[in-house]
């Protein structure tokens, strides 16, 4: 059956007549629906900026380097594509998550045939001894391309994640899945020997001066992860909330019997919901973990269009874990159904961050991944998730429009900056329903307009602007003397298109605008 959308626009119009405030409501005004959707799209917004006394500290952008930086620390455009990532020339990225591999590129047994997906790990066997042991020369390409973006020098978090426990630890003697549904594939025996073998590896990069801040033991455990015939397509574990919680414990436990400087993040829930809101608060509440948790971390997937849902997760933040910074460390465009050259990728990427930043009050924002690799859609056009994208053998790379999106906030709010209040005085939310094949309604809402703004430590305000609609123009309300503008369309990427007094500007249809108030 066809499926319907219904757009469905909640608008409260404040008309000023003279000094008296007037609220009416329009649908007993005007009843031709058209209308409101064009106004939503094309009216003038006034934004209102002023400082907020409980805004959340910056602590900065980064991206995954899963799978890809193995390729790319072994091509001609290491060098190249690091600086375009993590130096000030480039995005200025300052958080690196380096993937723990659980050595599907080592096991004979493992169905993953992507080589972009296989990890080398630093868990072998040696076959003389018939015993596991650390090779730490292992994942040397990854390694290489690790430190080349550290001697930029805008690093300074490392965080080391895992999907899946060392194959040899796992109840399948692979990485993904178990031979049962809902069922994780690490066998609770092995609690204390993986809490080992994440603290081993994270004592190796801190001895060699990695600023390693964080492990991450958990990567999106709410998914099943397959079984032995079904998505054997990456690696990744499932975990249960009492497999969860003592896997920390187990972690903490390690990470005080080498007295070793790090704590933990997670537990990286896949989206919002799914009992991220109980794995936070027990994390966040345990005596042994919580001396131990340096952030709460979660992604944001599959709540592009869920503006509210994200308003509230930012209240409950706010409630119950606010004495925790709170990370958004994995999204990417899913399903990818923007070319890498559109506009379009880049405004969904840039709304997503100006949500998490604004609406559920996160203290960094991490991408999926710097790089991934290209693949041609029925249009004959280019399609990747990557901020940067590259071919099967990474001889060849491109710049995403979607890295422009990351540059409007990585270059122009520095690491420990405030966030601030930023008004509208438009409400131009749309809400779709869409009615889905089980027989129940996915209710969606967005917004057209989006902005977020922070205050520098060197006293500048820095605004973001997302425009998913036609042009407009907009004023600002802002205790600033003068601004300069930077704009990004699907024909120019970070313009500087204005520079001087304060005054209304134009956003340019489908646009993202960075303003710097001073």
């Amino acid at each position: 059956m066809k499926k319907i959308h219904k757009i469905l626009i909640g608008v409260i119009a404040i008309f000023l007549v003279g000094a008296i405030v007037v609220g009416v409501f329009f649908d007993d005004i005007f009843r031709d629906t058209a209308w409101f959707i064009e106004k939503s799209l094309t009216a003038d917004v006034k934004l209102t900026i002023s400082d907020d006394k409980n805004g959340e500290t910056l602590d900065g952008f980064g991206t995954s380097a899963c799978w890809w930086s193995q390729l790319a620390g072994d091509s001609e455009y290491a060098e190249e594509t690091a600086k375009l990532l993590y130096s000030k020339e480039g995005l200025g990225l300052n958080i690196y998550r380096y993937n723990i591999g659980a050595g599907s590129a080592d096991n004979p047994n493992s169905a993953i045939s992507n080589p972009w997906r296989k990890t080398e790990s630093f868990y072998v066997f040696n076959e003389e001894t018939g015993e596991y042991e650390y090779d730490f020369t292992k994942d040397a390409a990854a390694q290489r391309y690790l430190d080349l973006c550290l001697s930029y020098g805008c690093i300074d978090t490392v965080v080391l994640f895992a999907n899946s426990p060392h194959y040899s630890m796992t109840l399948n003697g692979k990485t993904y899945g178990n031979e049962e549904w809902w069922v994780s594939n690490l066998p609770r025996e092995n609690y204390d020997a993986y809490a080992d073998y994440l603290v081993t590896i994270a004592e190796y990069f801190i001895n060699k001066g990695v600023p390693v801040k964080y492990i991450s033991p958990i990567n999106e455990p709410n998914w099943s992860w397959g079984v032995e015939s079904v998505n054997q397509g990456q690696e990744g574990c499932f975990y249960n909330s009492e497999d969860i919680y003592d896997v920390y414990k187990a972690v903490v436990k390690k990470i005080k019997e080498k007295n070793l400087d790090v704590k933990l993040t997670g537990p990286e829930s896949g989206e919002i919901g799914f009992r991220l809101y109980e794995w936070f608060e027990y994390l966040y509440n345990d005596e042994e973990i919580r001396p131990y948790l340096g952030t709460l971390s979660y992604h944001s997937y599959w709540a592009d269009d869920s503006a509210y849902n994200k308003i509230a997760l930012g209240e409950w933040i706010k409630e119950n874990v606010d004495e925790v910074p709170v990370e958004m460390s994995e999204w990417c465009h899913l399903p990818c159904n923007s070319p890498i050259d559109s506009i379009d990728g880049a405004l969904l990427q840039a709304r997503v961050m100006a949500n998490d930043l604004d609406f559920s009050n996160v203290n960094s924002w991490t991408a999926w991944v710097g790089v991934n690799d290209t693949g041609i859609g029925e249009d004959g056009r280019e399609y990747s998730d990557g901020l940067l994208a590259a071919n099967n053998d990474f001889s060849e790379y491109k710049i995403a429009m979607r890295y422009y999106a990351v540059a409007h906030f990585s270059k122009f709010i520095p690491v420990g900056s405030v966030k601030m209040t930023s008004k509208k005085n438009i409400n131009d939310v749309i809400k779709t329903e869409e009615p889905l094949e089980d027989g129940t309604v996915k209710t969606s809402e967005r917004y057209i307009v989006n902005a977020v703004s922070y205050r520098t430590p060197d006293g500048k305000i820095v605004t973001v602007i997302v425009n998913e609609g036609a042009q407009r123009n907009i004023t600002f309300k802002v205790k600033a003397d003068s601004m300069t503008v930077y704009t990004t369309t699907q024909e120019s990427q970070l313009e500087q298109t204005y520079q001087g007094d304060i005054t209304k500007i134009a956003l340019p249809e489908k646009s993202i605008t960075t303003v710097v108030f001073e």
